[in-house]
């Protein structure tokens, strides 16, 4: 999270009180986190200044800590403080990048719309299976799973009327070659394809040595224009403050001059989807 240091210093003091008063009722971590209704590595981010609780997560924990009044209401004081403190709640760091946005796109109905570019790769909501598979790297089963029902899920509101999607794809990221040049040949003409599929999703392309201000230097997201969501390791980013949305604004609007017009965008993802066929095919006969 980003806060100011008085935000912070109040966080510290609220975990530290709530540590004091555990080891008081002489309780493990996950014997209070039981009582509390949540998770001991919740209890732990909380005790360490990590995480941001809810006031009903501050009063669940002072009820079972048995925590005296006056303990318990300078808990409740420091957390009324913290949650009236703009700086300390407008950027939420979450980890589990795979929980995290399955998460959000169950309140994606919401936003209505989504604007996503990456300079590097083909941004998540496009991915084929294979290049999604081959971009993240050896997955665990589950997480395999997890990974295969978020896909799912994105092409299924990409295809329900009513929301609408803005894809930036970077040249330069249609030349970095993420799994075999089969993997890339089908991936390409997969988002050549995808608008004529969806009347609701633009794809369009950001031609290469093109100067783009402020400069692009990750992937991002803009949910309904009010939400931005960074994929970082470890985990995702989720941005809500209007100071801080407004620049990622300002990138969207850039991208847009500086983008291929869709017809045209077509155009040159088949030429490169084309042209990784071609490189496919002469893998294939060479080996």
């Amino acid at each position: 999270m980003a806060r100011s240091d008085d935000a912070q210093h109040d966080l510290d003091d609220l975990g530290a009180l709530l540590r004091v008063h555990r080891k008081k009722a002489q309780l493990t971590g996950v014997e209070a986190a039981r009582r509390a209704g949540f998770t001991q590595s919740k209890l732990s981010k909380i005790e360490n200044g990590v995480l941001l609780p809810s006031q009903d997560d501050v009063r669940r924990l002072t009820t079972a800590l048995g925590m005296d009044s006056v303990a318990a209401a300078h808990a409740l004081e420091l957390i009324d403080r913290l949650q009236d403190d703009p700086a300390a709640r407008r950027i939420v760091i979450r980890r589990g990048a795979l929980t995290e946005h399955t998460a959000l796109l169950a309140k994606f109905g919401d936003a209505g719309c989504v604007v996503a570019a990456d300079p590097a790769v083909v941004p998540d909501w496009l991915r084929t299976r294979e290049y999604l598979l081959a971009a993240t790297g050896p997955l665990s089963e589950r997480n395999t799973r997890t990974a295969m029902a978020l896909l799912r899920k994105r092409k299924r509101l990409m295809a329900t009327p009513g929301l609408r999607f803005e894809f930036f794809v970077f040249e330069s990221a249609l030349g970095t070659h993420v799994g075999s040049a089969r993997i890339m040949s089908e991936q390409i003409l997969e988002l050549s394809a995808v608008g004529e599929r969806h009347p609701d999703v633009v794809v369009r392309v950001i031609p290469a040595r093109t100067t783009v201000t402020p400069a692009l230097l990750h992937g991002f997201e803009v949910h309904g224009d009010q939400q931005v969501v960074l994929t970082l390791m470890p985990g995702v980013v989720v941005i809500t403050s209007e100071d801080d949305v407004q620049p990622f604004r300002r990138m969207v609007a850039a991208l847009r001059v500086c983008a291929l017009s869709e017809d045209a965008s077509r155009h040159r993802l088949r030429h490169f989807g084309l042209a990784y066929r071609l490189n496919a095919l002469t893998e294939k006969f060479a080996s």
